[in-house]
């Protein structure tokens, strides 16, 4: 099949991409508009003076890869640059995995990022059974403020969580947004940030009554157990964003390095674990942490992510520098549902699991990454 085969028509009109689009997803919504199976569909669109050789098939991953004269072929198609197309396709920025450029290729695989079926208010054209924008929310677009919804990761049905009976959450990503505008570090504070609060939920923290109340409100929303809703991100969002601010705040970094330097790390701790508690409305927490740290192993105080980012901002003014972390393994908020399902409800992972995944809980965005050690800067 050639491209001209499949030029548009008045009836038949060619479906651009979404911003941010999986190439998957956008190949998948036009098999419906040219009646083609998608892998005809692909052939023919990258159909050209070079044979085609695509890898896989749909069921092999929601994402679709292309390598240069793929992509080229693809730039004829839609008649855009393709510094706009990579724009709208983040995945066609992805290059490693071809070593042949002689034959136009591409290949179904599994999303390198966290990625979500957009809001179908949004989207309503491109919304319906079987025709889902699947989306790459990258540091903040994991909610729709306009309709007031938490995206969730589900490939054959728009899925999300109402935000209206948690509007902590939406003023949380209003504050969210526009620390990623103003700090170049915010996507790593926010790792950071995630990690000290997951080190929190493990020790206890989860059990507290604001928290209680969140998560009542989340499971009359999606109608699941408190269990299956402890472990999502959602639960400690407002407290993740909250810590991050504080974290990229220069003037409270030269408080704590001038504490470190005059009264040691134990009273620096002290300091900005009441700064957090005032700001996330937590007024005992200093307290409640300080009494568990002394009943806690040595190996929970050394995988401690506050001391970590105490130490590694001592260490960034001894190199003349202005900040710097390193969230080592062991201290990350683990990135599966189920490991985070095992260490919150021990014994009931899997049926936790289970539950969290029929609801579409266990994908989507995350605040923490497997990309360790980082380093802010």
């Amino acid at each position: 099949m050639s491209v001209q085969a499949l030029t548009p028509t008045p009836s038949r009109p060619r479906m651009s991409p979404y911003a941010q689009e999986l190439t998957g997803s956008w190949i998948r919504r036009m098999t419906a508009h040219y009646g083609l199976p998608a892998q005809d569909l692909l052939r023919g669109i990258l159909a050209g003076p070079r044979r085609v050789r695509v890898r896989g098939t749909p069921r092999s991953g929601l994402e679709l890869f292309l390598n240069a004269p793929a992509r080229e072929e693809l730039t004829r198609f839609t008649g855009l640059p393709l510094a706009r197309l990579t724009g709208l396709l983040p995945s066609l920025a992805t290059h490693e995995l071809f070593w042949d450029d002689e034959v136009a290729g591409a290949a179904w695989g599994v999303p390198r990022q966290a990625w979500v079926s957009a809001c179908p208010a949004c989207t309503p054209r491109a919304c319906s059974p079987g025709r889902v924008v699947l989306v790459y929310p990258g540091a903040a677009g994991h909610i729709c403020r306009r309709h007031q919804r938490w995206l969730l990761a589900q490939a054959d049905k728009p899925a999300g969580i109402p935000l209206q009976t948690l509007p902590e959450i939406l003023a949380a990503h209003r504050r969210h947004t526009a620390l990623l505008r103003t700090h170049p570090g915010a996507s790593n504070a926010m790792i950071f940030a995630a990690a000290m609060v997951w080190s929190w939920q493990v020790r206890g923290w989860r059990l507290e009554t604001i928290w209680q109340d969140r998560v009542h409100r989340l499971t009359a929303v999606t109608r699941c157990t408190p269990a299956a809703v402890t472990a999502h991100a959602l639960l400690s969002y407002p407290e993740t964003v909250a810590i991050a601010r504080l974290l990229v705040d220069g003037r409270w970094q030269q408080r704590l390095r001038e504490t470190m330097a005059g009264a040691g790390v134990p009273s620096a701790t002290g300091k900005f674990l009441q700064e957090v508690g005032r700001r996330i409305n937590r007024p005992w927490l200093a307290d409640w942490l300080a009494a568990h740290s002394r009943t806690s192993p040595p190996r929970a105080l050394q995988d401690d992510p506050l001391r970590q980012w105490l130490h590694e901002l001592a260490m960034a003014e001894r190199a003349g520098g202005t900040a710097g972390w390193t969230v080592l393994p062991s201290a990350l908020r683990p990135a599966e549902f189920i490991e985070r399902a095992g260490l919150l409800t021990p014994g009931r992972a899997r049926t936790v699991f289970e539950e969290a995944a029929a609801a579409s809980l266990i994908g989507g965005w995350e605040p923490a990454t497997a990309q360790v050690p980082l380093r802010a800067r």
